[in-house]
């Protein structure tokens, strides 16, 4: 059974419920739990506001510690949500398409007529929950760059700024690694751009090997990448990039075609800008394409950087 697709869009890393063998018949149920549900799921097209309208209903039916919901957009966990010795999972059903699964937890074993009385509340929330679901794809979608699925320009911008003002305020570290590919102009002059987009592919995925959170990972658009790393991450950014780097040069495609990776890095410092931290990254990465590329160059630190409060 697969997750909702939304039409033409695809969906990476559906999960799998396959261990799941019948689906709900949702035809004979009535709209007799909650009333008004449905209006208040339909004030948000948010999906955690969503989920915790709806915890808030299945709670009146038995006690709840936990309500899960996985989705192909996300999992999400009602606020306040513990583990507890008792689990009840059900799916969420819509001509024959999986919108979500839901895990409850309580401490009491769940009875039939609480199964189905849990059942009746969430064929009210399957409009709702389409919807949502649709207008987060969309959102996650403008966000992304469309070859790569990395991070695209906007979502960096925004990333940048919240990940740079967390940083000063909890006095935590923060580091910007920008990427230039080296030869990559000769792929696509030599070998065409279905070239250059193969190799565009594998600097992600090769990328996405080497760090354990990918939401971090940019393009700007051409051959332009950028890496966001906070807390102990920022600390060693430098064997980071050496890292990525050395991920990319070795990649079988990149490799193919002679493709490298340029590396600069800058660490933030105290009273420190976006725009500051960004200059003395790209002038690090531009110091390290003219000293012969495939290399990692770091920004001089004009004073005490955040890693080094952080140690203190």
């Amino acid at each position: 059974m697969e997750l909702f697709s939304f039409s033409e869009m695809s969906l990476d890393h559906v999960p799998s419920y396959a261990s799941v063998t019948s689906k709900p018949n949702w035809s004979h149920l009535t709209n007799t739990v909650g009333p008004g549900l449905v209006e208040q799921l339909q004030t948000s097209l948010d999906l955690a506001q969503q989920l915790q309208i709806f915890s808030m209903a299945a709670g009146k039916v038995l006690p709840l510690t936990a309500i899960e919901m996985h989705t192909a957009v996300g999992v999400f966990s009602a606020a306040g949500s513990y583990p507890a010795e008792h689990e009840y999972r059900s799916m969420l059903l819509l001509n024959d398409q999986c919108l979500a699964e839901l895990v409850y937890q309580s401490e009491v074993q769940i009875s039939p007529l609480q199964q189905r009385r849990l059942l009746e509340l969430e064929t009210q929330w399957l409009f709702p929950l389409r919807n949502a679901l649709v207008v987060t794809r969309l959102q996650q979608l403008a966000l992304k760059d469309t070859l790569t699925g990395l991070g695209n320009r906007r979502f960096f911008d925004d990333s940048f700024a919240k990940a740079v003002q967390f940083s000063e305020r909890k006095q935590q570290p923060c580091a910007l690694i920008l990427l230039d590919l080296d030869n990559f102009k000769a792929v696509n002059d030599h070998h065409g751009h279905h070239a250059g987009d193969e190799v565009l592919l594998s600097v992600a995925d090769a990328m996405r090997n080497t760090l354990r959170v990918s939401d971090n990972l940019f393009r700007f658009g051409g051959d332009e990448f950028a890496v966001l790393l906070t807390s102990e991450d920022a600390s060693s950014a430098e064997l980071v990039a050496h890292r990525l780097v050395k991920a990319i040069s070795q990649h079988h495609t990149c490799d193919k075609f002679g493709v490298s990776a340029s590396a600069g890095l800058a660490q933030l410092v105290e009273t420190e800008d976006c725009k500051s931290l960004f200059n003395r990254a790209d002038s690090a990465l531009y110091q390290a394409k003219q000293a012969g590329k495939n290399l990692v160059r770091q920004s001089a630190k004009a004073n005490t950087s955040l890693a080094e409060l952080a140690k203190a």
